[in-house]
Order: structure tokens, then sequence, then C-alpha cells
């Protein structure tokens, strides 16, 4: 049983933050898993900061 990584990531981040980058992730064409959901927060986080 594979766990949903959008669902596993919003554990360690904010809800808005993880579906952000989802969303980021799928208009590039690209499949969600975890380590991209982790990637595409850490460059959300850098462009704000």
């Amino acid at each position: 049983m594979h766990v949903d990584p959008v669902k596993e990531m919003m554990s360690k981040y904010p809800r808005i933050l993880v579906i952000k980058a989802a969303l980021e992730i799928l208009k590039g064409g690209k499949k969600i898993d975890r380590e991209r959901i982790e990637k595409a927060i850490i460059k959300i986080i850098q462009k704000k900061g």
C-alpha cells in the first residue's frame, strides 16, 4: 500500500504550501512524489525569503 505523498507532506508543512508545490509539479507535467514535492516546497520558500 502506497501512502499519498501530498497527505504525507501535509503533516510536515502547511497545507497551502504543499498544495501550491503539487500544482507546480503538475503544471510541469511531472508525476507527484515525495521528493518532487519537497524540492518544490524548498524552491517556494526560497523565493519568498
